[in-house]
């Protein structure tokens, strides 16, 4: 809304500003500048190389900014990982949740997979996050945590292309063979394979050995 002063000068009024962000949205917003961030600065020059202050300067703020929504630089690290894989499982455990059928299941997870972009790239940050892990405990616990709960999500919807929904294989193997797949070495050096037609295979023969 806006009102003219007395030269006739168009005036702003309160309802024309952009309302104040609450403390809760400012500080989401301050959580999901750092991580983008984080995602180009750790892609860009690998754990090691990536730098508190760096990241805090590529997003505009403070290292004190930082360090007040992250604890460590290890998590940050995992908080990045767990934002874009996390958030991309999400989306595929929500299309899954709108289909039935075997062949609808296993499409849409084709589609998923095929349709996937990379950006970062999840793939160098997970192994080096991997690497990492491995002579550090409490890292390893927590990376295990957050990928064997991915997993689970996945794979547990996935029973329904099995006959009564029995999977012959835990949920979390199930999950996992379609991630692994989905972020494999192989669509790194083949562009003409698709994830989705590897998962496409693998899901079908399962499905079919089983109602064997």
């Amino acid at each position: 809304m806006t009102e003219t002063d007395s030269s006739g000068i168009l005036k702003k009024t309160a309802s024309d500003r952009p309302a104040r962000l609450t403390r809760e949205q400012s500080r989401a917003q301050t959580r999901e500048r750092l991580l983008a961030s984080a995602a180009v600065v750790f892609t860009r020059e690998g754990y090691g190389g990536a730098s508190v202050d760096r990241i805090a300067e590529e997003a505009g703020y403070s290292k004190g900014a930082l360090y007040s929504n992250f604890a460590s630089k290890d998590d940050l690290f995992l908080e990045l990982v767990d934002y874009y894989a996390g958030g991309q499982v999400d989306e595929l455990c929500n299309r899954l949740d709108a289909v039935q059928g075997a062949d609808e299941t296993i499409n849409t997870v084709c589609e998923w997979a095929s349709s996937l972009h990379h950006e970062p790239d999840l793939r160098l940050l997970v192994l080096e996050m991997t690497r990492r892990a491995r002579s550090d405990a409490a890292l390893s616990e927590r990376h295990t945590r957050l990928f064997d709960e991915q997993w689970k999500a996945v794979g547990s919807r996935l029973a329904k292309i099995f006959p009564e929904g029995r999977s012959p294989v835990q949920p979390m193997v199930l999950g996992a063979l379609v991630m692994e797949l989905t972020y494999g070495n192989a669509m790194q050096l083949h562009t003409e394979l698709r994830a989705g037609d590897l998962i496409g295979v693998a899901l079908r023969a399962l499905r079919d050995a089983h109602r064997s």
